[in-house]
């Protein structure tokens, strides 16, 4: 059995099926005797470019082993589902259960917009005064030269 890592957008619509079709598709793998490492429903993002005439879509993440047999049905099945906008299936050397850092970056967003507004313009306002700080010492230097 081999190793893949799977990406759905699925249609912003239809976001409320997302955990149903999770269900059926881990149903399809469990059945071939495959292992699921890791489920992330990363939510709604803002694509790149339109596809469908869609801005948005909701992402998700698999991380699978299982037979080619399963990975055509799966395939097959995301053909005829009109919800998935698109998918990309990709082979890897070795199983990911660590969080990916698309679920990471859009988590702690939110965590931080969430908890702490204050901390973060503090922050920003220090590397404001540092980078002040480094450019008045330039031109000090040059001028000794």
């Amino acid at each position: 059995m081999r190793h893949y890592e799977l990406v759905l957008l699925v249609h912003p619509d239809q976001s409320d099926q997302v955990p149903e079709m999770l269900n059926r598709y881990q149903e399809i793998i469990k059945k071939a005797n495959g292992n699921i490492h890791r489920v992330e429903d990363i939510g709604r993002l803002q694509l790149a470019y339109t596809i469908q005439d869609m801005h948005k879509a909701h992402y998700v993440l698999l991380n699978i082993e299982c037979d080619n047999n399963v990975i055509d049905e799966l395939e097959n099945s995301f053909k005829f589902n009109d919800s998935i906008m698109r998918h990309l299936l990709v082979k890897t050397v070795k199983a990911e259960t660590e969080a990916s850092k698309l679920f990471l970056a859009n988590n702690k967003e939110s965590d931080i917009k969430k908890k702490e507004p204050s901390k973060g313009k503090m922050e920003s306002s220090d590397n404001i005064k540092k980078e002040s700080f480094e450019t008045t010492e330039e031109p000090v230097k040059e001028e000794k030269l």
